[in-house]
């Protein structure tokens, strides 16, 4: 008679749980779901709408490839990377500031002429997460429509400076029907200039997975190793690719 009187009362109390748990999360999906105009706690929506760190496409077979070109002192490498990537057979995406693209215009068009893929990186390098959002749809639209002006083409990517995405970035990139996206493999390129076995030690040692991205710049140890990345992400059974073979 006492076991049973000490079962109800487990009973009751796991009933009493089970319960709570229930309203709880009842309360989560009517929060979330609420037409008041009110600020969901979460919201599924702020997931979707961050910068991407792989590719999207299932089974893609593809690693992207991506070099970013800013500040203008890397141009004189940028036509040794292109070299070696015609030899490799290998086309990739180059993001571009509008002001590099302003002053290096031919340079630009062979970029594109040899078939790789050029992305939007804002027009200055700034600290985009630091920006409100009319000054970050200035700057991404000022570079896209030098980029687009130069190449003719619409470009679907857009990374901002040193991946310094804030609310309003996202928010102005997407109004410019962009993909924004950062990377998972930074070769830190730009810190080891002179020293391309780092280089390939660091991107040899990284979880390299269908679909992830590689980020580089054009430095001197980059033209030196830019051969080995590309066999380093073969040997791991991937395609080196641009962003649009993983999107």
């Amino acid at each position: 008679m006492v076991m049973m009187v000490i079962n109800k009362k487990k009973l009751k109390k796991i009933a009493i749980s089970v319960a709570v748990i229930i309203v709880a999360l009842v309360g989560i999906v009517l929060m979330i779901n609420r037409g008041d105009g009110s600020k969901p706690t979460f919201n599924l929506n702020d997931v979707a709408d961050m910068p991407y760190y792989q590719g999207t496409k299932p089974n893609s077979g593809y690693v992207a490839l991506t070099c970013n070109v800013d500040l203008g002192w890397e141009s004189e490498y940028v036509e040794s990377i292109l070299e070696t990537l015609k030899k490799e057979d290998v086309k990739i995406t180059f993001n571009v500031t509008g002001r590099w693209a302003e002053n290096n215009k031919d340079l630009l068009l062979k970029i594109k002429e040899q078939g790789h893929e050029i992305g939007n990186h804002g027009h200055k390098h700034l600290d985009y997460a630091k920006l409100s959002y009319e000054d970050n749809l200035e700057q991404i639209s000022t570079s896209k429509k030098i980029i687009e002006d130069i190449i003719q083409e619409k470009t679907k990517f857009f990374q901002a400076p040193a991946g310094s995405f804030g609310e309003g970035t996202v928010k102005a990139a997407k109004e410019l029907d962009y993909i924004c996206f950062k990377w998972d493999i930074d070769t830190i390129d730009w810190k080891y200039r002179e020293q391309p076995d780092v280089i390939i030690n660091r991107v040899n040692n990284k979880e390299m997975k269908d679909g992830s991205i590689i980020l580089m710049h054009p430095t001197n140890a980059t033209t030196q190793c830019i051969d080995d990345i590309i066999k380093i992400v073969r040997d791991k059974g991937f395609k080196p690719g641009r962003l649009s073979d993983i999107f």
